[in-house]
């Protein structure tokens, strides 16, 4: 396969065997013998090269997709091969980089089991917390959902409010905080929720349950994806109060929506008893990690946790 795309694509046979570095004899043959193979002529030879014929360019077209799909699942393999090494299956919601509890587990449970290892996987909360009810992770941060198994343990780690972030050129990127009725006919960039059944996204019926109809100017598939079209668009958007955390100052102007008290709350699960004692300590260090961040969250919260006038982070149910 990959010997005819190399024909086909450098429109000769010697510029074939270059690329491939295979003796052009030996690349010549190998097209002879997959053409009796079929029954059929893939390529038309010529003084100028080599063009495809109407069953070669069928076979081309197919042979991207079957090279495609051969690399893939030698990555998937690779990848497995590397988590069955190691003994800790953590899930990640998309934006978990913005949170220094999870960074602070980590580095001490690597401390004090270097060859232990831990495999992420990073995707939505509906995923993540399907795999773990499945047995295929050891636990997971999830926003919005509990996970309601016996088997499994959970704990709230924070509640996060939403701000609106807007672009400096936009109309409403001023500072001080931001009344509901600012954004009224406003376009704002929204997440599109694919992992939620129907016409069902929890932000936007939370804003018409707070009196705003929300216009939607441009779908995102998730929420980075979100935040860069509103950089791009010079729009806005009403997003966590932790993406201050992950946006580079002045690339945004970030206000406090005090009117909108919706809530989203950042959950931990793991499975309860945890299977072994590396487990055990990986639970011990994530619970560690996470009352000192509810301490700090009570005591001093971060500089930005508060904007506005208006706590944005709380630890409490």
């Amino acid at each position: 396969m990959r010997v005819l795309v190399a024909a086909i694509e450098e429109g000769s046979i010697q510029a074939a065997s270059r690329q491939l570095n295979i003796a052009q004899p030996a690349l010549s043959r190998r097209i002879i013998d997959l053409e009796a193979m079929l029954g059929c002529d893939l390529l038309v030879r010529g003084g100028r090269g080599v063009t495809p014929t109407q069953a070669g360019l069928a076979l081309y077209r197919d042979a991207l997709n079957i090279i495609e799909a051969v690399a893939e699942a030698g990555q998937r393999a690779q990848r497995l091969g590397l988590d069955q090494v190691r003994e800790i299956r953590l899930g990640l919601v998309q934006t978990a980089r913005k949170y220094g509890f999870i960074r602070e587990a980590l580095s001490a449970f690597n401390a004090n089991h270097p060859e232990a290892g831990v495999a992420f996987t990073r995707t939505g909360s509906r995923d993540l917390a399907a795999a773990i009810r499945d047995n295929q992770l050891d636990a997971t941060l999830l926003y919005e959902l509990h996970l309601s198994s016996p088997r499994l343990a959970e704990r709230l780690v924070h509640k996060e409010r939403y701000v609106l972030a807007a672009h400096p050129s936009h109309r409403l990127a001023v500072r001080g905080a931001a009344s509901l009725s600012d954004l009224a006919g406003e376009p704002i960039v929204c997440v599109l929720r694919n992992d939620i059944v129907g016409d069902h996204n929890p932000l936007i019926q939370q804003l018409r349950q707070h009196g705003l109809e929300p216009v939607v100017g441009q779908w995102a598939s998730n929420p980075e994806e979100m935040i860069d079209l509103v950089m791009v668009s010079g729009g806005i958007c009403v997003t966590p109060a932790s993406t201050i955390q992950s946006t580079p100052t002045d690339q945004l102007i970030f206000r406090a929506l005090p009117e909108f008290a919706s809530e989203l709350e950042l959950r931990i699960g793991w499975v309860n008893p945890p299977a072994t004692p590396t487990m055990a300590s990986f639970v011990l260090h994530l619970n560690g990690a996470i009352d000192r961040h509810q301490a700090a969250l009570t005591k001093r919260p971060p500089e930005w946790c508060v904007l506005d006038g208006v706590n944005l982070l709380r630890a409490t149910d």
